[in-house]
């Protein structure tokens, strides 16, 4: 990446590490309501506020972000899962308005979720996002082709996600 790190250590007093990137180019922030890195996303029609939306992710970090900026909101019931059948389970209990879905889980792929959850009368019209570091075009155009509404890639543009569920859902309460 281009930077350095340095270490100060004082014995007994303990010590200082120092890290430094160069300064990269600033991503563009998408219009409230469009995918983190598509320029091709369509605005997504408004969803009922006051709903549960349903995180698929495995990853700690990831569901510590959005569980807090999801604080921002709480006119949402928000639920966390940690695998795909755990999801699934959760989805036809729920019943969200939204999943918000990690495209690589433990148990199976985003993929495979999208499929049952649509191969389910119960689940089959609940709008699902794709959440994925993939950002390669071949895998956004492919889960925009599966059925996904929309595809927001990690690490989160944390502005972009929240004017995003603005976007969707209408803005925080006051």
């Amino acid at each position: 990446m281009g930077g350095t790190v340095q270490v100060r250590s004082t014995p007994g007093q303990g010590s200082c590490f120092e890290l430094n990137l160069p300064a990269a180019a600033p991503r563009p922030t998408p219009a409230p309501g469009m995918g983190f890195l598509m320029g091709d996303s369509l605005p997504l029609a408004r969803l009922p506020s006051g709903g549960r939306v349903l995180y698929i992710e495995d990853n700690e970090v990831n569901l510590l972000i959005v569980s807090e900026l999801m604080r921002q909101r709480p006119d949402l019931q928000f639920l966390t899962v940690v695998d795909g059948g755990t999801g699934l389970a959760a989805a036809l209990e729920h019943q969200p308005v939204l999943i918000l879905m990690d495209m690589q889980l433990p148990d199976m792929d985003g993929h495979e979720v999208l499929r049952r959850l649509r191969a389910n009368p119960a689940t089959a019209g609940i709008r699902c996002i794709a959440v994925s570091a993939n950002v390669m075009p071949n895998d956004i155009r492919r889960a925009r082709e599966a059925g996904f509404a929309d595809y927001w890639t990690k690490p989160l543009n944390l502005t972009a996600f929240m004017a995003s569920v603005a976007a969707l859902f209408g803005p925080a309460p006051v």
